[in-house]
């Protein structure tokens, strides 16, 4: 028996894939902070925080008007956006516990 109008009276929308520019500014992200040697620390960081996203997000609109003198509010938006959505958190947290990829050391010889 279908009760029509209760069928999504419940449901919470799936969010969306994060778009082509969301990744490339994730990537950024992540790769800054791999450089440093704490990509491994920053997912676990951010993984264990998942539950608090949504507020930290809702904190950046808090403290937005201070976040202006030093960033564009379409950037402030752009990481609250992100926070907000968990695919994009799934995305960022993938990237950094990424392997960088191994660049070959100029002086090494190989073996043929």
């Amino acid at each position: 028996m279908r009760m029509g109008i209760w069928d999504n009276a419940f449901k919470i929308p799936e969010p969306p894939d994060p778009t082509d520019e969301e990744k490339r500014l994730l990537d950024a992200l992540a790769e800054k902070v791999r450089r440093r040697g704490l990509g491994e620390i920053a997912s676990f960081t951010v993984e264990s925080t998942r539950p608090l996203h949504n507020l930290g997000a809702q904190g950046l609109v808090f403290i937005e008007p201070a976040l202006k003198l030093l960033f564009k509010k379409e950037e402030i938006e752009k990481y609250r956006a992100l926070l907000e959505n968990s695919k994009a958190v799934t995305y960022l947290v993938d990237r950094l516990s990424a392997e960088p990829p191994k660049k070959e050391d100029p002086d090494v010889k190989k073996r043929p």
